[in-house]
């Protein structure tokens, strides 16, 4: 039943989920061979990793349960809430790792200098920190409220205020639930609370998603 389940997701798998970050990494990759200047080069960069590549997951995470055609089915066969959970948030991170790895390959390849971001491990945390997180509220979102929409939202939402007082979310009580600190305030003395704080709440997210995927009701 799980080899069957996980060649469902594979084939059921919508290409939009899949050209849609293509989508995104070719338009910042042309934007930087565009500018194609050293300090430019590495905002475009910490932007698409850090900033662009979270809220894509989040967009993507919030659809990719509930926009099942065959939902009902799905529901209907022995598997276990747990398993569709991690079958479709685990691609969508995969798809987003790969976007992400493949840029930072692609600045190395331009001459960006990636060091402002830290070592190896800093700069991949960076990003994938805040990814899962995404990827967690944009999922939580749409199984509490039934709806993609829901999910797509609250992401946006939280992305957007982020963005908009993200001077602010670095020096108040809010700095542990700070997406970017990782990738704009990357020498900040909290950083390791702060990803500490943002992975636990993942965690929290995936499993409030886990507990409400057992009402199937609410989604058929």
């Amino acid at each position: 039943m799980k080899r069957f389940s996980l060649k469902y997701t594979f084939l059921t798998y919508r290409l939009d989920q899949l050209w849609f970050p293509l989508a995104f990494w070719a338009f910042f990759v042309i934007l930087t061979l565009i500018l194609h200047k050293e300090d430019q080069n590495f905002n475009i960069t910490r932007a698409y990793i850090g900033v662009a590549v979270p809220l894509i997951g989040g967009i993507m995470a919030a659809y990719a349960i509930l926009d099942d055609p065959a939902l009902e089915l799905r529901f209907a066969t022995p598997i276990r809430a747990a398993q569709i959970l991690f079958e479709r948030t685990a691609l969508i991170f995969l798809i987003q790792a790969l976007s992400a790895l493949a840029f930072i390959i692609f600045a190395r390849l331009i001459g960006v200098d990636l060091s402002p971001l830290g070592d190896g491990l800093h700069l991949h945390l960076a990003w994938i920190i805040p990814t899962l997180t995404m990827i967690a509220l944009g999922t939580f979102g749409a199984i509490l409220g039934a709806q993609t929409m829901i999910g797509a939202f609250l992401v946006g939402l939280v992305w957007i205020i982020e963005i908009i007082i993200r001077d602010g979310m670095a020096v108040n009580n809010w700095k542990y639930a700070y997406l970017f600190m990782g990738i704009l305030a990357p020498e900040h003395p909290d950083l390791i609370g702060n990803q500490l704080a943002l992975f636990a709440l993942s965690a929290a997210f995936l499993f409030f998603t886990w507990l409400l995927l057992h009402r199937q009701e609410r989604y058929i």
